[in-house]
């Protein structure tokens, strides 16, 4: 209310009191006794000081809609009034008990208070919760507080929720029918015999080349040659992740694109479980460059994946599957595997009248992958994952337009020759779909 020329409002009040006295106004006798109390009180009343916040969450990383607990430790020392504390919190973020807005009135003596909330994450990724800020003021706004922030800031690593697969390797196992030739694939570590002879392919190891037959061989192409060594079998497992837009519907814990994570992250979780070679490529993603993760086939691959999935974030439909397979194909060539694509068949459709590129890409891309499979009996089965968006009451008409879609459009994957699964995650989770195709997860 008073700014830092106190005297002067006091000589005015003075003026006022000694005016009033002399023409008897009770107007200005009042208001020369409130001033004049009100700048008295600015010199003697300070604002809360001597302020210091410490903050401790327990964990700063969690499955997505997970609880986490934040907890402040407010110390005042000084002064009188009010303090004000408060989080900002990244816009992804819930509050779901407690506050992150709290007030602390101090009067005398040392004043020291707990104040914790719970928050939220309904989506994956990576958020910072800055330092707590806080303002003092002292009683009635008479003085112009302070401010400052304390407490650390936090890096929050909200990862995908994914199933435990161990009831289905318990299903898995009681078959006892299962060939074991139906799990190799010619990929895994080397034997240190070599097969062949060849030209140098993208994503070959340099310790592949074979030097000295590089120098002597003369090609146009001046591409060195490798020595191509012979492979333990193991079975190997691709997966296209669709991240585009249009994934990205529905309620922030539900939706085609988390359940699109989920999925994959049980699929990585199932076949690395059983010693196979792995390995994701993530198209239409944020900044039209796709994430691809090389091929590996221990646990810690799993780790890698998740890594990725977390900062994965959706983007427009700029690069669809056919260019995604174009940038894995060494990979695809090398390791002929069982191929999964999970995306969203509905939003493939062309409506009458509009061109239909989108899905004629898609569906040849399925076929270049089939015809690999047709090349070498080794390479696995393409299967698409679609994933069904969730239903309102709002949207229940137009999702069953979509339904229909997508059933036009996975009739046609499959006379191409593909395994076309659709998921419901609304009615069961993932797990269910891999128990319930037992028989051609294999």
């Amino acid at each position: 209310m008073f700014g830092p020329s106190h005297p002067i409002w006091i000589a005015l009040s003075l003026v006022f009191l000694f005016l009033g006295l002399s023409l008897g106004n009770v107007v200005l006798l009042t208001g020369a006794v409130f001033v004049l109390l009100s700048a008295l009180l600015t010199t003697t009343l300070s604002s809360p000081s001597g302020i210091a916040i410490e903050r401790d969450i327990p964990r700063t990383s969690c499955w997505v809609g997970d609880t986490l607990v934040v907890n402040r430790h407010v110390t005042v020392g000084g002064g009188i009034g009010s303090v004000f504390v408060h989080d900002v919190l990244p816009p992804e973020a819930q509050v779901v008990a407690g506050s992150n807005l709290r007030v602390v009135w101090r009067w005398w003596g040392r004043k020291t208070a707990d104040l914790s909330y719970q928050l939220q994450f309904p989506k994956r990724g990576t958020f910072i919760l800055e330092g707590t800020g806080w303002e003092s003021q002292a009683p009635f706004g008479i003085n112009r507080g302070a401010s400052g922030s304390g407490g650390p800031s936090f890096e929050i690593s909200v990862v995908p929720r994914i199933r435990s697969v161990t009831r289905l390797n318990e299903v898995r196992a009681a078959r006892k029918n299962i060939r074991y030739q139906d799990f190799l694939s010619k990929t895994g570590t080397t034997t240190g015999e070599f097969r062949e002879v060849r030209p140098y392919q993208p994503g070959d190891p340099i310790k592949w080349i074979n030097w000295k037959a590089s120098a002597r061989a003369s090609r146009s192409d001046n591409l060195p040659l490798v020595n191509e060594p012979e492979q333990e079998t193991r079975k190997a497992v691709w997966i296209f992740l669709d991240m585009a837009d249009y994934m990205d519907v529905g309620s922030p814990l539900s939706n085609p694109l988390e359940n699109t994570v989920e999925a994959s992250g049980t699929l990585a979780q199932y076949y690395l479980s059983r010693g196979s070679t792995l390995g994701a490529y993530a198209y239409n993603s944020y900044g039209g460059v796709g994430e691809l993760l090389p091929p590996e086939s221990r646990m810690s691959q799993f780790n890698r994946l998740v890594k990725m999935l977390v900062e994965l974030k959706p983007g427009p439909p700029e690069q669809d599957l056919l260019q995604s397979v174009e940038r894995c194909k060494s990979f695809l060539f090398r390791l002929r595997p069982d191929v999964f694509i999970i995306t969203r068949l509905d939003a493939l459709y062309s409506m009458p009248g509009e061109a239909a590129g989108s899905f004629e890409r898609f569906k040849t891309a399925v076929r270049r992958l089939i015809s690999l499979r047709s090349q070498s009996r080794q390479f696995g089965s393409v299967r698409v994952v679609h994933v069904d968006p969730q239903e309102t009451p709002s949207e229940s008409q137009g999702l069953g337009l979509a339904k229909w879609e997508a059933q036009v459009v996975a009739r046609d994957l499959r006379e191409s020759g593909a395994d076309v699964i659709e998921w419901e995650p609304a009615r069961e989770e993932f797990m269910s779909v891999l128990v319930r195709h037992i028989g051609v997860f294999r």
